[in-house]
């Protein structure tokens, strides 16, 4: 299964793959929500997914997605840069990350080593991921409150944009020091700055 909402891309990858791959059946699907619920009556080997997608991202898919098939072998293949993600798609159970800027060749590659059972992640990203593991270890919502913190906003604020208590925001930004291995509000910006 593709999903991806341009549907020249997604019409061009289902050539490629069933051009590539022997004997592969492609389904391309423009709208998320039709995707999900064809998962309702068939299953897919592999899941190509397109990260920026019109009514929902890749990783909002990739949850909705493994409810329905908890062994869904699934790649992100998108063009834009995705690296403060990487962490909650790895855990959402994404096993292969993969550029839309890349070879024909590659992408065929990436699918049947994602079939096969492999992780397929890109040298840049795994450097990455280890230069900056404390990063990857925020979750979502502390990595908002520090988008939120960065730009100067003050814990009541931050609370209300996010819809949590004062209290909540206090609490994730004493773990957000812990992780960081900082002291200070100031420090975090600075540590959480170098990182973007």
């Amino acid at each position: 299964m593709v999903v991806d909402d341009h549907i020249a891309l997604g019409e061009g990858t289902q050539a490629i793959l069933q051009m590539g791959i022997e004997n592969s059946q492609v389904d391309v699907f423009t709208e998320p929500t039709h995707a999900l619920q064809q998962l309702s009556s068939e299953r897919y080997d592999v899941y190509v997914i397109d990260f920026h997608l019109k009514d929902m991202n890749g990783l909002t898919f990739v949850e909705q997605l493994v409810k329905i098939h908890p062994k869904a072998v699934a790649i992100i293949y998108t063009g834009h840069n995705i690296e403060q993600h990487i962490p909650d798609l790895l855990e959402k159970g994404i096993i292969g990350f993969i550029n839309k800027t890349e070879s024909k060749k590659r992408l065929i590659d990436t699918v049947q080593y994602a079939y096969e059972g492999n992780v397929i992640i890109p040298l840049d990203i795994l450097r990455t991921i280890i230069q900056n593991k404390k990063i990857f270890h925020l979750t979502e919502r502390q990595r908002k409150i520090m988008e939120l913190a960065k730009k100067g906003a003050k814990n009541k604020e931050i609370a209300s944009e996010l819809y949590v208590s004062q209290r909540t925001v206090e609490k994730d930004l004493t773990q957000i020091f812990s992780k960081l291995n900082v002291m200070s509000r100031v420090e975090a910006i600075s540590k959480w700055s170098e990182f973007e």
